[in-house]
Order: C-alpha cells, then sequence, then structure tokens
C-alpha cells in the first residue's frame, strides 16, 4: 500500500514539474512564432525576442527541477526514467535553438525580401504548429496513447509541409544578386533554423512512437 501511495505521489509531483517545463517550452515557441511574424512585417519588437531567451532560462530551471524529481526514487517508475529523461534531453534541444535563433534576430540588420515574405509565413506557422502539437502528444502520453499514435502522423505531414517551404525560400532568395550575399545568407539561416525545430519535433514523435509500441497500450 506505501508503494503504491509513493508512485502515485510521485507521479502527480513528476508531472506537475514536467507541465511546468513544457510550458516554458511551448511559450519560447509562441513567443518565437510572433517575432518572426514581426520581422516578415518589418517590425521586429526585440523585447520580445528577450522574452524568447528568459523561457529557455526558466525551462533550464524547470527541466533540472524535473530531472531531479525523475531520480529521487527510480523504483517509483520502473522502466520509465531512462525513457523520460531522454524525452526531456530532446524537448531541451527545441528551447535552445529557440533561444539561439532569437539571439540571432536581436543583431540581424535587414528587412526580409517581399517575395518570400508569404511562404515564410507558411513556415513559421507550421512551426508554430508542430511544437503545439508535440507537447500535446507528449501530454497525451500519460494517459491516451491512441491518440497520440495519430497525433505523430499530423507532424509527420507538418514535416513535409516545412520542408517544401523552406526549399520554395531558399530557391528565391539563392536567385538574388551576390551583391547581397551577407543579406542572403543571414536569411537562409533564419529558415534552416525555424525548420531544423520542425525536423526534431517530428524526430521526437517517432521517439513517442517507439514508446507506444514498447510499452503495454493504455
Amino acid at each position: 500500500m506505501n508503494r503504491l501511495k509513493l508512485l502515485k505521489d510521485k507521479k502527480s509531483k513528476l508531472l506537475e514539474v514536467a507541465n511546468e517545463f513544457r510550458t516554458q517550452v511551448l511559450r519560447g515557441s509562441d513567443l518565437l512564432h510572433a517575432c518572426i511574424n514581426d520581422l516578415i512585417e518589418g517590425k521586429l519588437n526585440k523585447n520580445k525576442l528577450e522574452e524568447v531567451i528568459q523561457c529557455e532560462h526558466n525551462g533550464d530551471v524547470a527541466k533540472e527541477k524535473y530531472i531531479n524529481v525523475l531520480y529521487e526514487d527510480k523504483r517509483s517508475l520502473p522502466f520509465l526514467v531512462e525513457d523520460r529523461y531522454r524525452l526531456i534531453k530532446y524537448l531541451d534541444i527545441i528551447s535552445d535553438r529557440s533561444e539561439e535563433l532569437a539571439r540571432g534576430l536581436l543583431v540581424f540588420p535587414f528587412n526580409l525580401y517581399d517575395d518570400i515574405k508569404e511562404e515564410m509565413e507558411k513556415l513559421n506557422d507550421t512551426y508554430e504548429e508542430t511544437v503545439k502539437l508535440l507537447i500535446e502528444m507528449i501530454n497525451l502520453m500519460e494517459t491516451d496513447f491512441k491518440t497520440a499514435y495519430e497525433i505523430s502522423f499530423n507532424i509527420e505531414t507538418l514535416k513535409r509541409s516545412g520542408r517544401d517551404s523552406k526549399f520554395k525560400i531558399l530557391g528565391v532568395i539563392y536567385k538574388k544578386s551576390e551583391e547581397k550575399s551577407l543579406q542572403i545568407y543571414l536569411i537562409s539561416k533564419i529558415c534552416i533554423k525555424l525548420y531544423d525545430m520542425i525536423e526534431r519535433a517530428e524526430e521526437i514523435s517517432d521517439f513517442l512512437r517507439s514508446l507506444i509500441v514498447k510499452y503495454p497500450s493504455k
């Protein structure tokens, strides 16, 4: 009976700190999405970018709390500790890359080309939607394997859409005058980094799908 109570108490505490960490990752993603939209409209807000960076720092604090709770008593969550830890580290990569892109935008000296704005907006929306679905999928892993599994295929579809947008943007800007080589390079980096986070989210969803196969159905 005591063991069952220990498991229940630890799982409740674990879900609480896990949610705190995921909330910071999601908030950073939402803010970065807004910042990219501001860039598209030619009115980049540096205060918002600082908030993205702060979300990453807050996420690191929450992540360490999460890890500490996870390892307080490994016996309370048999077979799950290692996989949960991997998920924390994978998700942290998205948070780190959001911060990295925000820092780059703080010193970005150009405007976007008008002929890529529409596709950049599509790529940016795909990025936001992918991260939201990933966080939803992670949350559902605690209660509903079936729905989580279905979401993974939606994330795959978003990845393909993001890849199409990325190459359309690159196809346009790589034809620009060589005199604008620095502008071309920096804009391509924004595009590539956005897509990289979409790709990373899809890789994490694949990992989650492997856990659904690994553990008994819920």
